[in-house]
């Protein structure tokens, strides 16, 4: 069996793997890198700190997924990361989704909740996808109630359905990562070990660690304890530390533009296009809507609108520690004087 790679998922330098990218920066040319995708805005839990869209029950319908994937290939995206809006499971299509993006050439991610996963389901992400992330966010019934607002029947059957993919992916011998995730605040610390102990037992392949938005609960020792209790070869425990590192710093940031939204977008359960996937539905980061102007991905992605969302952006109204934040970090150098430039 294909060995697994997992990273310390700190993301910032990146960026600079993708010098046709940058270079295409400067000329507003084919930029995108990676794009969240909202399958669906329905949702089976019942999260009281959600920070999907609960408003409508928008869904995409078939051909719009087809018109969206095509654009995305067209503009150069290499990555698709299923997410949600809601849990992307539930999509009639779900399964053909990530059968045409994987043939097009795209990676993808897939983050879900896990409580609508079956067989076929399993099959398919074992198939298509470059890792799959289950957000359980609890190690005991007790905590997943107060994470996800569900019962303690929907943490076993989320279990159940770890061991389900866990079985699937040896079955078959995928590659795919298969981790699951863990939000941590001054509620959910408490659980963080006995999450671990569930991840390990279930057969996942890596406990990840990252911050609730807003919530600076620092779990450095706490994380190096598990670590070095719990991480062997065939399992680890990972943690956002780009995201954590930014808690000394406090709500200072070190660049002045979000130029990360060049290469990072997302795309609604309602063809809409947002800059920013911690801005779903604020119209001040709208791009474009392809559902309401009958427009491609294309058309609206290379509008005058995105440069009016980015030069009207207020970093003030994002949150820390944002997906772009480590990576604008980095594009911050691109502006700028240098003394002696001429001389590397």
């Amino acid at each position: 069996m294909e060995k697994t790679i997992f990273n310390e998922f700190n993301s910032g330098k990146k960026i600079l793997h993708y010098q046709d990218k940058l270079a295409r920066f400067f000329d507003a040319g084919k930029t995108l890198i990676v794009t969240e995708f909202d399958l669906t805005n329905k949702c089976n839990n019942n999260c009281p700190l959600c920070v999907g869209v609960k408003e409508n029950g928008s869904e995409l319908t078939w051909d719009e997924i087809k018109m969206i994937v095509s654009g995305l290939k067209k503009m150069g995206n290499q990555g698709v990361i299923i997410s949600g809006g809601g849990e992307p499971l539930l999509h009639k299509d779900f399964v053909r989704t990530l059968e045409l993006i994987k043939n097009t050439g795209m990676e993808i991610g897939l983050n879900s909740n896990g409580l609508a996963l079956d067989r076929e389901k399993a099959l398919a992400i074992a198939k298509y996808c470059s890792y799959f992330r289950i957000s359980l966010d609890a190690g005991t019934a007790e905590m997943y109630k107060k994470t996800h607002g569900m019962p303690e029947k929907s943490f076993l059957k989320v279990c159940e359905n770890m061991r389900l993919m866990a079985n699937v992916k040896e079955e078959t011998g995928s590659a795919v990562s298969f981790t699951a995730g863990f939000l941590t605040g001054e509620s959910t610390v408490c659980d963080m070990e006995k999450f671990v102990v569930l991840c390990r037992d279930c057969g996942v392949g890596a406990a990840q660690f990252r911050p609730f938005t807003g919530d600076s609960t620092d779990i450095s020792g706490e994380y190096l304890r598990l670590k070095e209790k719990y991480e062997t070869e065939d399992f680890k425990v990972r943690a956002s530390l780009q995201k954590y590192a930014r808690f000394e710093k406090g709500p200072e940031r070190d660049y002045s533009r979000c130029r990360g939204m060049f290469f990072s977008t997302v795309v609604t359960a309602d063809a809409k296009v947002f800059a920013c996937l911690h801005h779903r539905q604020d119209p001040d980061f709208l791009i474009g809507d392809m559902r309401g102007e009958g427009k491609t991905f294309e058309e609206v992605w290379n509008s005058y609108r995105k440069w009016q969302v980015y030069e009207s952006i207020n970093l003030k109204r994002c949150p820390p520690y944002c997906r772009n934040d480590s990576f604008n970090t980095v594009l911050e150098d691109l502006e700028g004087d240098c003394i002696h430039k001429e001389f590397l």
